[in-house]
């Protein structure tokens, strides 16, 4: 089968380029969906980003204002921190006499006794007192009372050089006991400078 076309070539060629021109309009038209398309999904995509920006932000307000409620506490722990300064600077060279009483009686053995006590910041601490003198140890140990208390009051950090001033045999109450005289320096506390 032969096909005879009548048609004259001028229209032949009309057609052909009617033809042609619908093929690049359906690709134009592809190309057009192809490229809204893509412009649909990065809008969608951008969208999503901008969403999540909104929310991070969000959330960083949030705890922007939590840390303004808490900034208080940072202020008023710096005020704390000033105030424990001064504190420790007014205070830094005072004896704590109680503290030094206190471990003072905790040492003292119990088989002497404190009838006075003198305490200077200068002079330090001067204890008189009687210690129980029994007459019946042989070797005569009426003095070990009063080493103890020598001792372990020398072991005390807040004190230095302390000394039997003076001891005697006497009596007290009608019992025999030996009449004494301790004294001792007090150490000064250290200050910051000095502990470094």
């Amino acid at each position: 089968m032969m096909r005879v076309n009548l048609l004259p070539p001028e229209i032949l060629e009309r057609r052909q380029a009617e033809r042609r021109i619908i093929w690049v309009v359906v690709a134009a038209i592809v190309i057009a969906v192809l490229l809204a398309g893509v412009w649909g999904v990065a809008n969608y995509r951008l969208q999503n980003k901008k969403d999540e920006l909104a929310a991070v932000q969000q959330e960083a307000q949030a705890i922007q204002a939590q840390a303004d409620q808490l900034a208080i506490f940072e202020t008023r722990a710096s005020e704390l921190e000033e105030r424990q300064a001064t504190v420790q600077a007014a205070l830094g060279g005072r004896i704590d006499w109680a503290k030094l009483l206190d471990e003072v009686s905790l040492v003292l053995p119990s088989d002497l006794w404190v009838q006075t006590m003198a305490v200077d910041e200068d002079a330090g601490i001067s204890l008189a007192g009687y210690a129980i003198d029994s007459p019946d140890d042989v070797p005569d140990l009426g003095h070990k009372a009063i080493a103890k208390a020598l001792v372990r009051l020398a072991d005390l950090e807040d004190l230095s050089d302390v000394w039997l001033a003076s001891s005697v045999k006497t009596e007290f109450a009608e019992q025999d006991a030996i009449q004494y005289t301790i004294t001792s320096k007090v150490v000064p506390p250290a200050t910051e400078g000095e502990a470094e």
